[in-house]
Order: C-alpha cells, then sequence, then structure tokens
C-alpha cells in the first residue's frame, strides 16, 4: 500500500512539470511583444536621452556637450515663453474642465430621465479627433465666424480672437475644455454612482444640509476619481500640441507656443539635441506628476 507521503510526492512532481511548462509558454508567446517593446520603445527612448546631451543634427555625428543644451534651454526667451503658455494652459483647462464635469456629473446623477442620452451627448466630443475639433473652434472663432455673428446680432462688437496675443491661447483653452470635459463628466458620474446611499442617509439623520453633505459625503468618496482625473488631465495638458498647430501655429508672437510645439519646431529645423533636451525636461514633469499622483492616492482619506 502506497503511503500519503509517496502519493504527495508523485502528484507533486506532474504540478511541479505542469508550473514550468506553463512559464516556458507563456516566455516564448510574450517573447515578440517583449522583443518589440525593446526595440521601438526602450531603444529610441534611451536614444534620445544620449541625443539630449549632444549637439545632434542629422548633418554630422553627434558630439557630447553635456549639459549644455539643458543649459541652453533654461536661458532661450522662446523656451521660457513655451514653458509659461504651457503652465497657463494647464492651469486653466485644470480649473475649469474639471469643475464643468463635477457640475456636470452631479447634475447627471440626478437625472431620472434621459440620463443615457446626455452621457454620450456629453461624451461625444471626446471621440472626436483633435484635429476636428480644433478645425471646428477656428471657424467659430475666426473674424467671420459664428461666435463673432452672434455677438455682432446683440449689439456688440466681434474681436479677433486668435489674432490677439492677449485672447489666442484663451480661444485654445476654450477647445480643448469643450472637447475634454465631457471625459472627466463620465468618470465622476462613476464614482458617484457608486457611492453608498447608507452615507447619505446617516448624513441626513444627523441633520447635515446640502453643502455639509457634500463637503463631508460627496468629495471624500470623490476623492480617487478627482486625483485621476487631475493628473491624465496635467499629462494632457503638457502635451498638447494638435490645437496650437491647427489654430494658431503658436502665434501670433509666440502667444500660443507651447512646450511641445517648440520640441516639435526644434526637430523640423533639425536640432534634435536641444528638441530632445526640452522632451525629457518635459518626460521628468510628467513621472513626476504621476508619482505625486500616486502618493496621494496611497493617503487616507
Amino acid at each position: 500500500m502506497t503511503s500519503p507521503a509517496v502519493a504527495g510526492e508523485r502528484t507533486a512532481a506532474p504540478r511541479a512539470r505542469k508550473r514550468r511548462d506553463d512559464r516556458i509558454a507563456a516566455a516564448v508567446l510574450l517573447a515578440p511583444s517583449f522583443a518589440g517593446f525593446l526595440v521601438f520603445y526602450v531603444y529610441p527612448a534611451l536614444r534620445g536621452m544620449w541625443y539630449s546631451f549632444t549637439d545632434f543634427s542629422m548633418l554630422k555625428p553627434p558630439n557630447f556637450v553635456g549639459l549644455d543644451n539643458y543649459s541652453d534651454l533654461f536661458a532661450d526667451d522662446q523656451f521660457r515663453t513655451a514653458a509659461g503658455n504651457t503652465a497657463i494652459f494647464a492651469l486653466v483647462t485644470m480649473i475649469i474642465g474639471p469643475l464643468l464635469g463635477l457640475v456636470s456629473a452631479l447634475l447627471l446623477n440626478r437625472a431620472r430621465v434621459g440620463q443615457a442620452l446626455f452621457r454620450a451627448a456629453f461624451f461625444l466630443p471626446v471621440t472626436m479627433s483633435l484635429v476636428v475639433v480644433s478645425t471646428m473652434w477656428k471657424m467659430l472663432l475666426n473674424d467671420d465666424g459664428l461666435i463673432n455673428r452672434a455677438i455682432e446680432f446683440f449689439g456688440g462688437e466681434g474681436h479677433q480672437w486668435l489674432s490677439d496675443p492677449d485672447t489666442a491661447l484663451l480661444a485654445v483653452c476654450a477647445a480643448s475644455i469643450w472637447q475634454g470635459f465631457g471625459f472627466e463628466t463620465i468618470i465622476l458620474l462613476a464614482a458617484l454612482q457608486g457611492i453608498p446611499r447608507e452615507r447619505y442617509e446617516a448624513a441626513a439623520v444627523d441633520g447635515a444640509g446640502p453643502w455639509r453633505t457634500f463637503r463631508a459625503v460627496t468629495l471624500p468618496a470623490l476623492r480617487p476619481a478627482l486625483l485621476f482625473v487631475y493628473v491624465v488631465g496635467i499629462i494632457g495638458a503638457f502635451q498638447v500640441y494638435d490645437q496650437v498647430y491647427v489654430m494658431t501655429r503658436g502665434g501670433p508672437a509666440d502667444s500660443t507656443m507651447t512646450v511641445v510645439y517648440y520640441l516639435v519646431e526644434k526637430f523640423h529645423r533639425l536640432d534634435l539635441g536641444h528638441a530632445s533636451a526640452a522632451a525629457y525636461l518635459l518626460v521628468i514633469f510628467l513621472a513626476a506628476a504621476s508619482a505625486l499622483q500616486m502618493r496621494l492616492e496611497r493617503r487616507p482619506s
């Protein structure tokens, strides 16, 4: 008669072989994707980092220049202008966009009729190409566009929204907010609908009014969703390019020049060393923003 120990050894051996075979099969199946990741993502990233320390221009072999490209960027008035415009764009869009998304989500959460239709209507601009949205807003904001005609119809005076350095960046912000706040609406609406009703019932029993309930129940429950919305929004805001290219081409007078538009222009001029340095400064900032989000998510509510 076989002892339990011997039987256990006999069954453990096939299991160990199966686990080993599964690991080998998984490695074989993942190898092409991993190789593609190394070739098309890791290698270009490392190559770009190397170029950021050289004077590479595609017209001559790259020479190592150390941190000169980075110091040149901080001394470049156009880059400082681009960084300032990008920060303003991020600030405006990340104040107004999530606020509109939160208000829309609260209203939709209270709606009892047509909620699915309104959700689709709010989210429709998100599915549209940025080029299409930017072209549409450029037509609306032109000197003879619909917005100026509406202002003149009500007795006002039209404005050169995209030609005036004081309003061009705000016009780009308006197009971006309109295109993106539906995403924030859907994310926050999903978070609202996940809040247990018992919390609101407990607040009502305690005599909390609408504002106190919102501040003590709704906002803490929305914190993870809000953090997600803000981090994704900031990353998108600092990568803004399409809207600027279509609507203003960085003008007038660099008033809508952004960091990504700046580095793309450097690439077009074959100044790949400075372009790579600008790209890696952007990568460092976005990595820091993502790390901050993960740290805030781990904090207790």
